[in-house]
């Protein structure tokens, strides 16, 4: 069987007011001027790939089996059996550093990125009817469109940043992407991130201590 593909590591938008310990800066924002895009919200969740019936957390040498996946295996990993698909997204189930507003069982996953084998990542158009025909959720679409310059790209993202979640709550971050699809090769020039200065980044030890969000009673 062929590997699973992690997800690959986001740039930074070159402007975010904090960067993390890993990944690069934008090396091009022009890039995202006069073609259509499409900025997302970056929730504050673990990063999940459902693939073939199975969940896998930022790892993907094996499924995942931490208590923390409990509602995305129960609710969507079944929904996700072609073998050719990788279907990637947030998951809040386990709190990280934001608390959100209570939501239901189904909606602690929000799916944003869909690659199909090895070699390609679909359009945002294909993320969302993917997502819609199983009935997953996806992750809140700020703006679709065209920017005409950097100067009104950044305008733009500093005014999200002031905004709170659509999940209530702060907000964590922005991620900006082509809203058409493109080689996997080519991740790193058509997708970047802009996260809070208080953006943290969690590591092996909130395994041990980890708390599940707020389910909404039906």
């Amino acid at each position: 069987m062929p590997p699973v593909p992690k997800y690959p590591g986001t740039p930074y938008w070159p402007w975010s007011p904090a960067t993390g310990r890993d990944d690069d800066m934008h090396a091009n924002p022009e890039r995202f001027v006069g073609d259509t895009v499409v900025m997302t919200e970056k929730l504050d969740g673990g990063n999940t790939l459902l693939h073939a019936g199975a969940v896998y957390g930022r790892s993907v040498s094996a499924p995942s089996k931490g208590k923390w996946m409990a509602m995305v295996k129960k609710h969507h990993a079944w929904k996700v059996t072609e073998p050719e698909v990788y279907l990637y997204g947030e998951d809040i189930y386990g709190v990280r550093s934001i608390a959100y507003e209570p939501v239901a069982e189904e909606q602690t996953f929000h799916a944003f990125a869909l690659r199909r084998g090895e070699g390609r990542f679909g359009s945002f158009a294909e993320v969302e009817e993917y997502a819609s025909r199983r009935e997953i959720p996806v992750v809140p679409v700020l703006f679709r469109g065209c920017f005409r310059s950097v100067a009104e790209i950044r305008a733009f993202v500093d005014r999200a940043h002031g905004e709170p979640s659509a999940l209530g709550g702060e907000r964590e971050g922005v991620v900006l992407r082509l809203a058409r699809g493109f080689p996997a090769a080519e991740f790193p020039d058509n997708v970047c991130k802009s996260v809070r200065i208080d953006h943290v980044q969690t590591d092996e030890h909130w395994t041990r201590s980890w708390r599940p969000c707020r389910i909404a009673r039906r």
